[in-house]
């Protein structure tokens, strides 16, 4: 299989960048190439435009209703660190100190990323904790290896202090920051989801497993099609998850099982809904799917879900 198929496929924040950048007329095969092509193009700070461009909960998956649903933001960037892989192929590392925490970027291989991707996680970080926790949760200092610009105005998305031409990508925060309650934060719905996010991660090791699973977060498709975007056969493809203990129907199965638990999370949704989004042709089908999965109708599993 193509290493640049694989990635791409098991990586949904890359799949994310690469309709950011088709919607500018950048076709490309690798998240370099999409950030550079922009750049090349005339877009100014590629990595903060997409920022501005996408939500968190946009990206898909279990992540980012686990982690909006963390007590603290101390809790949160703990949860970032963890299941930050079911999104990203590069790797956030939070260090703590007595009285403070930084959370810092690396490329799989544990060199810098891309100064774009940098800009692009810690813009929309930043936010979010901001928007969640309040402006006392703001970094009291961002590190930048990339060049200071010529506009820096920008930056200021990430904190009040942001200093270029460090030795590493760092966002740093007090003790004060990370006490900061997280608004909203449903501890029931945090126990409901971090579970499904454990077991997620628990797949990652399969590199076909998780190549398929992510195709199937982005949108529903057919073993034929999936195939097709990994560059191999259908034959080929089915034997490769058996090989891993797994086929594409489980797999499609328990993404489905993954997004409907997601979509629970939210109270204000109807169930009729939850059904319509994960593909259920009528809402009985979604229920009776709900039971096999969970032993519980979805309105019981949301009165009481599993501790």
């Amino acid at each position: 299989m193509d290493a640049n198929l694989l990635s791409s496929a098991a990586d949904p924040i890359a799949a994310q960048v690469g309709r950011f950048a088709a919607g500018h007329g950048v076709a490309a095969t690798s998240l370099a190439e999409s950030w550079d092509t922009l750049a090349l193009g005339g877009m100014r700070h590629p990595g903060l435009a997409f920022a501005d461009w996408t939500e968190t909960s946009a990206l898909g998956g279990l992540l980012a209703p686990v982690l909006v649903n963390c007590p603290t933001v101390a809790a949160m960037i703990d949860d970032l660190e963890r299941f930050h892989p079911l999104i990203d192929n590069d790797r956030i590392i939070v260090e703590r100190g007595t009285r403070h925490a930084s959370v810092t970027l690396h490329a799989p291989d544990g060199r810098p990323s891309h100064p774009d991707t940098v800009d692009a996680c810690f813009a929309l970080l930043c936010r979010a904790i901001r928007r969640l926790a309040g402006d006392q949760a703001t970094p009291t200092l961002v590190t930048l290896r990339r060049p200071a610009p010529p506009d820096p105005g920008g930056y200021a998305v990430m904190a009040a202090r942001v200093a270029f031409d460090q030795p590493g990508n760092q966002c740093r925060f007090d003790e004060t920051a990370l006490l900061q309650p997280i608004a909203q934060a449903d501890p029931v719905v945090r126990s409901m989801l971090r579970p499904y996010a454990e077991r997620r991660l628990a797949h990652l090791g399969s590199s076909w497993t998780a190549a398929v699973g992510e195709l199937l977060a982005d949108r529903p498709l057919g073993l034929a099609e999936a195939a097709g975007k990994l560059a191999v056969s259908t034959r080929t493809l089915q034997s490769r998850l058996e090989a891993e203990g797994t086929t594409f129907a489980a797999l499609a199965d328990t993404v489905r099982r993954d997004q409907a638990l997601a979509l629970l999370a939210q109270p204000d949704l109807p169930v009729t809904t939850v059904a319509s989004r994960t593909g259920f042709a009528t809402p009985s089908a979604f229920t009776r799917a709900f039971r096999r999965w969970t032993g519980q109708s979805p309105s019981e599993y949301r009165r009481n879900p599993p501790r």
